[in-house]
């Protein structure tokens, strides 16, 4: 089986820390629910919203290392709600992985 593809929004993201995690739950309208991540590498910081996650699982030592994080397309799979995958290429300690319907970059106001 051929190894999915890569998802453009964040390159490397394995070389990041997250330094922020948001798991934020609209019962009334779950297509509104979202996960927001900020990722630091040196002084670079980036914030990703993830909309309508689902199948989230945090292992034991998170967020620390996270140093196998991946985002894979899975646009191409079919699935209804189902866009990008957040997986652990290395099966590291503390992994984060979950699926979403799709994800953006948030600006954030200085």
């Amino acid at each position: 089986m051929d190894e999915p593809k890569l998802h453009p929004i964040l390159h490397r993201p394995h070389e990041y820390d997250i330094s922020d995690f948001r798991y934020h739950i609209d019962s009334e309208e779950p297509s509104e629910s979202f996960i927001e991540i900020t990722l630091q590498k040196n002084t670079d910081s980036v914030t990703l919203r993830f909309w309508q996650p689902i199948n989230l699982k945090i292992e034991e030592g998170f967020p620390r290392p996270t140093r196998g994080m991946v985002f894979y397309d899975r646009s191409a799979d079919g699935l209804e709600n189902i866009k990008i995958e957040v997986a652990d290429f290395e099966c590291s300690w503390g992994a984060i992985t979950f699926c979403a319907r799709s994800v953006e970059k948030v600006v954030t106001q200085s």
